[in-house]
């Protein structure tokens, strides 16, 4: 008996929506690319913002969280903004902040005109004002509220450079409907960014965090965003409240109190690391050099920004007994060798600092340290703030003048 064999053919129709669907999913890219000149062309910023956790209980408590009001305009620029942003940019910050562990807000103002910095604390009733870049120091608390890619010269050339970007849809923040963008960076680092689809500008950026028990994303998300204010360099200082005290900007009483680092004038705890030629460096045989370390790692976008002003230590000092180095901990996967390498940074590199960070008591990346000839903690600050390296060029000159007076 002869068989007959019907082939079947099946046609897969798209439905007018799930054609539509495919269409209008944009080239992510080319998004990107838009964005990053759209962001670049803004010379000025006004909006509302806050920065929190989200994700496990042990993160949300570490980080906090800001929320409050901010301007920003930028000012002069130098080779290494240009590069790596910041600069003498204006900016002022009206606030509360929540610290880790804590229900109260605290109230807060802050601004600079790229000269001075002044910070009205309003449980104290204080302001504090000084000099930049040694005041820097007072702008960390409005800071998590800052995109800093607003202001920057190349805002999103490390998204557009990416291992990938997958588009994930759209979304809705702050009544502004935004392309929702998932980026996986080349040091491994992940971020979800949220660009409004109308001026292709910033809305919101989580970034994810997975260190041990601490796992979810720190949040920035901006509302009431206006490109086009009105500013001008006096929109940059603050009036002295009534009743309020006025008090000198001064290292020593406005430290890091809540940042956790180690006391200054403890002995640094030791510690034995090795380069990445696998040569080990001993901080015991170091004495009688001023040592300047700064923890870091390559997925943290403000350890990059602090990077320059290490070099600029590096290359201020060359020749004195002082060394600069930069630990790494809490890496992902990253090349760090390779990171400073290319950017030619010359400094010192330490790697698998992971346990030194637990003695250092680090909580968050940067932190810094600078440890005096006999081996004591000369200064200690964590996180990014323009003028950090101003500060510690100035505790370095000193614990070098204490030195040298004793010989």
């Amino acid at each position: 008996m002869r068989q007959v064999v019907v082939l079947t053919l099946v046609t897969v129709v798209l439905t007018p929506a799930a054609a539509a669907r495919a269409e209008d999913k944009p080239d992510v890219r080319a998004l990107l690319r838009e964005v990053d000149t759209a962001t670049k062309a803004v010379g000025a910023v006004a909006y509302e913002a806050e920065f929190f956790g989200e994700g496990d209980a042990a993160l949300v408590e570490r980080v906090g969280r800001v929320r409050g009001r901010v301007w920003a305009m930028q000012g002069r620029r130098s080779v290494l903004s240009n590069l790596f942003g910041g600069g003498s940019d204006l900016m002022k910050f009206e606030g509360q902040v929540q610290l880790p562990g804590t229900s109260d807000w605290l109230g807060f103002e802050i601004a600079t005109d790229g000269r001075k910095v002044e910070r009205i604390d309003v449980p104290q009733k204080a302001m504090t004002h000084g000099d930049m870049p040694e005041a820097g120091v007072l702008l960390r608390r409005g800071m998590p509220l800052f995109v800093r890619e607003f202001l920057h010269e190349r805002p999103f050339a490390d998204e557009i450079e990416s291992k990938s970007a997958e588009y994930e849809g759209e979304r809705e923040i702050g009544g502004v409907m935004c392309h929702v963008i998932y980026v996986v960076y080349k040091n491994e680092s992940e971020s979800r960014w949220f660009f409004g689809k109308d001026d292709n500008l910033p809305r919101r950026v989580e970034r994810i965090v997975n260190e041990g028990p601490a796992r979810g994303a720190t949040v920035q998300q901006i509302t009431s965003l206006d490109s086009t204010p009105n500013l001008s360099r006096s929109s940059f200082r603050l009036d002295v409240p009534r009743g309020y005290e006025v008090k000198e900007f001064s290292p020593d009483a406005d430290g890091d109190a809540n940042s956790g680092t180690l006391a200054v004038g403890v002995h640094a705890p030791t510690w034995e690391l090795k380069s990445p030629d696998g040569k080990s460096v001993r901080l015991a045989d170091l004495r009688g050099n001023v040592v300047v370390v700064d923890f870091w790692a390559t997925w943290c976008g403000p350890c990059k920004l602090a990077m320059p002003g290490m070099q600029a230590l590096q290359d201020e000092f060359a020749g004195e007994p002082v060394k600069v180095f930069g630990i790494n901990c809490w890496e992902r996967g990253g090349d760090p060798a390779a990171y400073m390498q290319k950017r030619k940074f010359t400094y010192g590199l330490l790697l698998d600092g992971d346990k030194v960070a637990e003695q250092y008591r680090i909580n968050g990346l940067p932190t810094y340290y600078v440890i005096d000839a006999q081996g004591k903690i000369a200064f200690a600050s964590s996180g990014y703030a323009p003028g950090i390296d101003g500060r510690i060029k100035n505790v370095v000159s000193e614990a070098l003048a204490g030195t040298q007076e004793k010989h």
